[in-house]
């Protein structure tokens, strides 16, 4: 990036600007909260306390920093460096935990020419104390360092610092009434884990007596090679002695007749006070023979009985987990985050998150098996069908559909349930709709008077459309007839107008016919003839007749 800069150089002329060009890193911090276990050895608490949360006093040793870790963390580098180094080969646990003398290796690495690289101790106190005076104890801080228990300084103050919560949770598996430290299973399980070791050594050690039994020999029978011999025990062997038949082999009574029943007593007890047993322990409990399947379930149940007990008591240290952690982000959270909720990405702010009312921790336990869960939902899912099919539809929503369907996909063993089935309460973070909305609510069912109303009206209205079609038709016929009729007539008067043009034409030549007969009358006799070139003369002989004269040319 080309950066101008106002100053110019000395040896640039007045008036010209210097540029350069510079590189800016830009480092941004995340910042994580995290879950780490604590071993047994490193922690402690006051012997009267009940619980970390109530406790007046309790201490953590980290012995997993460096030197130089605990330098760059900002404590005074001279007293760091002055402490002692941590050997961590006076603990029984550790060095119970230890198999190949790991914790001696990680100890013995900062040497002399490594000093930045050994482990220092330092000791995390959590007290409550009135360490202002102001007569009211309050939870403080306090970090101390090495087996002298010198209280640390960092930037040049000492590590007293208050705190609102001892930031630890922990649980047992067999609580104690009334004490913090309970039992864990191998304390329930030592014990006869001791009188198991000892009827199976009973055991091996007269199955070894069985075959390599001690053998009585009388002194006359005894050479001076008959021990030598005996005390070396080969196949095959020879031993020496003075006669024949000298050695009497002592018969040893076999107890492992009566070891084997105590062993499955004691695998009984096993079972009773731990909850593992061969129906839990991958052998199916429906593969019992001769018992029914209630008598199966039972046994299922009753076996896994003491196991959901643990886990549930269990849980409540989980549940300070939770809690621990929502207080951490809600404390140090500087900016919102984009997590992933329920398949969905969802904004979260953690300044927003003021009080922790609205918060529920719940530790996800089941009631049984698998197959009784998956038994259990499904009759919800029947109970939400009928209520359904009911109407009630104001008892079971979308969103109760929805989760029902979910759990049923978490039991038979996907972990993604939007696969299967659109969660109705999905929404798009850009537009913040819902990604898959309900279908618009069914109309009421109408007033049957209403219904009745409307049919009167659509019968009266058919009644209605066919009268005017009827008329309609009528119009149209009469316009038909009238056009028929109108055009009969135009032809009759056609027909008429020729024949009255005929019967004129007639009439003339009639007229003319009659004209021309009238005008043939009206000439004397001969006067035609005579017109045309001939002429009559009266006949003497028959008197009132003419005779025709023909002239021809």
């Amino acid at each position: 990036m080309a950066i101008s800069l106002l100053t110019p150089a000395p040896s640039a002329p007045m008036g010209s600007l210097v540029t350069h060009d510079v590189t800016i890193v830009t480092t941004r911090k995340l910042a994580q909260a995290r879950v780490m276990g604590v071993p047994p050895e490193e922690f402690g608490i006051e012997r009267g306390a009940r619980s970390i949360r109530d406790c007046n006093y309790c201490f953590h040793e980290v012995v997993t920093k460096t030197e130089a870790q605990l330098i760059a963390e900002g404590f005074d580098a001279g007293q760091i460096r002055a402490l002692l180094p941590h050997t961590g080969t006076t603990e029984i646990e550790t060095l119970a935990r230890d198999t190949v003398e790991e914790h001696l290796s990680a100890t013995a690495g900062g040497g002399s020419a490594n000093a930045a690289a050994r482990l220092v101790r330092i000791t995390e106190h959590y007290v409550r104390m009135d360490y202002e005076g102001s007569g009211r104890p309050c939870l403080y801080q306090v970090i101390t360092g090495g087996d002298q228990a010198e209280i640390l300084r960092k930037d040049g103050k000492d590590c007293i610092t208050p705190f609102d919560e001892m930031p630890f949770a922990a649980t047992t598996p067999v609580p104690v009434t009334h004490r913090f430290f309970g039992r864990s299973i191998a304390d329930l399980v030592m014990p006869l884990q001791r009188e198991k070791t000892a009827l199976k050594r009973g055991a091996l050690d007269n199955l070894y007596l069985h075959n390599n039994p001690r053998v009585e020999v009388a002194e006359q029978n005894a050479g001076p090679n008959t021990l030598d011999d005996l005390l070396v025990s080969r196949p095959g062997g020879v031993v020496r002695t003075k006669t024949a038949g000298g050695l009497n082999w002592q018969v040893v009574p076999d107890i492992t007749t009566s070891i084997y029943p105590m062993l499955q007593y004691l695998d009984a007890e096993l079972e009773i006070r731990t909850g593992l047993g061969k129906q839990t322990q991958g052998i199916d409990a429906n593969a019992l023979q001769n018992q029914s399947a209630t008598a199966v379930a039972q046994v299922f149940s009753a076996s896994q009985m003491r196991i959901k007990l643990i886990a549930r008591v269990m849980a409540e240290g989980v549940r300070d987990i939770f809690a621990l952690l929502h207080s951490t982000i809600r404390k140090h959270g500087q900016r919102e985050e984009t997590v992933r909720l329920r398949n969905a990405w969802v904004a979260v702010n953690p300044r927003n998150w003021k009080t922790r009312d609205d918060m529920t921790i719940n530790v996800g336990l089941g009631a049984g098996g698998k197959a009784q869960q998956f038994a259990q939902t499904m009759a919800i899912a029947n109970v939400q069908k009928e209520l359904l099919a009911g109407g009630k539809i104001n008892l079971v929503g979308d969103r109760q559909l929805y989760n029902t369907a979910a759990e049923l996909t978490r039991l038979m063993g996907h972990r993604n349930p939007d696969q299967f089935f659109n969660d109705p309460m999905a929404v798009n973070p850009q537009t913040g709709q819902l990604l898959h909305p309900p279908p618009a609510p069914p109309q009421p069912p109408p007033d049957p008077k209403l219904l009745a109303l409307q049919a009167r009206v659509q019968v009266d209205a058919a009644l209605a459309a066919q009268q005017a079609q009827i008329q309609q038709q009528k119009a149209q016929n009469d316009a038909i007839h009238l056009q028929v009729k109108a055009q009969g007539e135009i032809e009759l008067a056609k027909i008429k107008a020729a024949l009255d043009a005929k019967m004129t034409v007639l009439e003339t030549h009639l007229k003319a016919a009659v004209e021309a007969g009238k005008a043939q009358r009206s000439y004397p006799p001969g006067a035609r003839k005579a017109r045309d070139g001939h002429h009559y003369l009266p006949d003497s002989d028959r008197p009132g007749k003419y005779l025709l004269v023909v002239h021809h040319g």
